[in-house]
């Protein structure tokens, strides 16, 4: 490929120019502290806002094992948390749990609950 070559010709694949608009999406993976959890949602906390009534895929993992659902957003409340910076807890409707999927975040949840120290009276 030589330097006089146009830029066009040095490209793998083709391209196509797009007359108008074309719009377009991308989806990121954040990962997420888990404030609180039961089978039918989370409070979860956020670098960035999640818009409230949008739907958003969620990926639960312990261990090795994972788990993956969709959740609508709820509420969203900006926190401040201390040194600065601004962050978002994010409330969680899990929409298509199945069996599996509560069993296992109750299993989950009676395994944070047993770490947890006992309150003691």
């Amino acid at each position: 490929m030589g330097a006089g070559m146009p830029l066009a010709d040095r490209r793998a694949a083709t391209r196509f120019e797009i007359v108008g608009e074309l719009w377009g999406s991308v989806q990121a993976l954040e990962s997420m502290s888990v404030c609180n959890l039961t089978p039918e949602g989370a409070l979860v906390e956020s670098a960035g806002p999640l818009p409230v009534g949008s739907v958003q895929p969620v990926r639960l993992t312990q261990g090795a094992q994972t788990m993956e659902m969709r959740a609508a957003v709820r509420h969203l409340t900006p926190v401040h948390p201390e040194g600065g910076g601004r962050r978002y807890r994010v409330g969680l409707e899990f929409l298509n749990v199945t069996e599996q999927a509560a069993a296992w975040i109750g299993s989950l949840m009676d395994e944070h609950r047993q770490d947890s120290p006992k309150d003691e009276a």
